[in-house]
């Protein structure tokens, strides 16, 4: 009887080794696949597998998921800035062609209508090579994570002021009642990036606005936060898109018309979140847009 047992005890212990040993040999192979990249997507029959053998395998699956996602997005910022750098040479070709052609035609043309074409084409260029360079700037410095805020409790006018003095002139000339509520309010916030990520939902508002529509700004407190609203009579966002619009490079097929690449509203949502704060939006389709940026009212311990 007592080798019966000695028998049984030494069998026990042979089974969960031999078990341990294959758990250990399964997840250093799926380690070593997923560190040579040969990691692959199999079927696992779940009954026949350790919940942490499975949870390894569920982990690598989202690991290799998230580089995937990522070489994805690299080709595509890749592909953004090859593309920019194509359409930076092309505006500056042409800003160089007709200044020569201003210079040709001095002596013999003045204040004649093809000196004001060049001078107007010579603009325009400007104006998109401006454009161009901004968003490369502002690329570089997504992608290099220095978004860097120095938090500190401040009034939020000067932040308010600013916007009206970018935009007063962009709204008049599109013929769109621009109005800002002036506030005495205060926020934590840093005054630079709050400065841009208002002022691209601003943008963002008066590109998509008619002639004859307006874009309002005003700004309420509550309990905890200070929340600065800016509302626009636009062409609104269909719901399906409303869970999109803060992705990096999403642009709707409504919009393919209009100048942009698709990071004011994800820039503008990064630089909220890193001041502890949330940016929402509320949208009716041909009615119009109303974005709300929520900053902190006081500091948090």
């Amino acid at each position: 009887m007592a080798l019966f047992y000695i028998c049984t005890i030494f069998f026990i212990i042979a089974f969960f080794v031999k078990r341990e040993q294959n758990l250990m040999g399964n997840i250093q192979k799926m380690l070593d696949n997923a560190i040579t990249g040969k990691f692959n997507d199999i079927s696992l029959n779940e009954s026949k597998m350790s919940i942490i053998e499975n949870s390894m395998w569920r982990y690598l699956c989202d690991c290799q998921m998230s580089y995937q996602k990522l070489l994805s997005e690299k080709e595509q910022i890749q592909a953004q800035i090859s593309d920019i750098s194509h359409q930076t040479g092309t505006h500056i070709a042409n800003i160089i062609l007709y200044s020569q052609l201003l210079e040709e035609q001095q002596e013999l043309y003045v204040n004649n209508s093809e000196t004001a074409e060049c001078l107007s084409i010579i603009r325009k260029e400007a104006e998109e090579l401006d454009f161009l360079t901004g968003f490369l700037e502002k690329l570089s410095r997504m992608e290099t994570g220095i978004i860097n805020v120095t938090l500190k409790k401040q009034k939020i006018m000067p932040v308010l002021s600013s916007i009206t003095n970018q935009f007063q002139k962009q709204a008049l000339k599109q013929q769109i009642q621009f109005s800002i509520e002036m506030s005495d309010e205060s926020a934590v916030f840093d005054l630079k990036w709050t400065k841009e990520a208002v002022a691209n939902v601003v943008d963002n508002a008066l590109k998509y606005t008619r002639a004859g529509g307006s874009v309002s700004i005003s700004v309420k407190a509550y309990s905890f936060f200070v929340c600065i609203r800016v509302s626009d009579t636009g062409t609104g966002i269909p719901e399906r898109e409303q869970a999109n619009i803060f992705t990096r490079f999403y642009r709707s097929e409504a919009a393919s018309e209009k100048a942009g690449l698709g990071i004011g509203l994800y820039i503008a949502r990064e630089v909220i979140k890193a001041q502890g704060g949330y940016i929402k939006v509320d949208s009716v389709e041909n009615k119009g847009s109303c974005f709300s940026m929520y900053l902190l009212k006081d500091k948090v311990s």
